[in-house]
């Protein structure tokens, strides 16, 4: 693999609506970030217990929620926006 390849990979960005849901809390997550990063953040997710399913920019934008809009940066993952239901 040429080093131009392996570059692209590191600077790669993948971007993903996600519906969380737990017992307690049903959340809808707009994020953006490096696809292993985000493959971890769900797998820690669901290791945790929560149902996720992928959502749509439509569904996330009139999604009904009662609680500030919440957003989180990090330097793995770019960007989590999560409103809760």
């Amino acid at each position: 693999m040429s080093e131009q390849n392996i570059m692209a990979d590191v600077n790669q960005v993948q971007h993903m609506f996600l519906r969380v849901e737990n017992s307690e809390v049903t959340c809808l997550m707009n994020i953006a970030g490096h696809p292993y990063r985000l493959r971890e953040l769900i797998f820690m997710m669901v290791e945790n217990g929560c149902r996720v399913r992928k959502s749509t920019a439509d569904e996330f934008n009139i999604f009904l929620f009662d609680k500030e809009t919440v957003e989180v940066h990090d330097y793995l993952t770019s960007i989590i926006k999560a409103r809760f239901a």
